[in-house]
């Protein structure tokens, strides 16, 4: 597939999920490791991103992320980047990211995803 080609039924984000199935992988938001285990599964729906990962007990545990804005994906290295941050989605045009960020603040808590990005390891490569 081209670079610059773009599919109308993938979103950000399920590429390097979907090639990383059965693999063992890190979930880390700033220096905090969210989740950690082998990932068994994922799906969207609607906003989010639905994964089940194995834990080294052989246990499922299933939790959600959202779909992110921009996705860096470094495949020899084993990285991958969910960039959840605001000027990524206003593309630094400041007087956007300015309201988008009253606009998230005013009207809703945010997640603990806002402005920030989420690292996915792949430990097993």
């Amino acid at each position: 597939m081209q670079p610059d080609s773009t599919l109308l039924d993938t979103i950000p984000g399920e590429l390097p999920l979907a090639e990383n199935l059965q693999r063992l992988m890190m979930f880390t938001l700033g220096t905090k490791t969210i989740k950690q285990g082998r990932l068994i599964l994922f799906k969207r729906a609607h906003y989010c991103l639905h994964i089940t990962l194995q834990n080294n007990k052989g246990v499922a545990e299933n939790f959600e992320i959202p779909i992110p804005f921009k996705v860096e994906y470094h495949r020899s290295q084993g990285l991958c980047y969910f960039d959840y941050r605001i000027k990524t989605l206003t593309k630094r045009d400041t007087k956007k990211e300015d309201s988008a960020k009253k606009m998230f603040i005013k009207n809703v808590s945010p997640s603990q995803y806002y402005n920030k990005i989420l690292e996915l390891t792949i430990l097993d490569i």
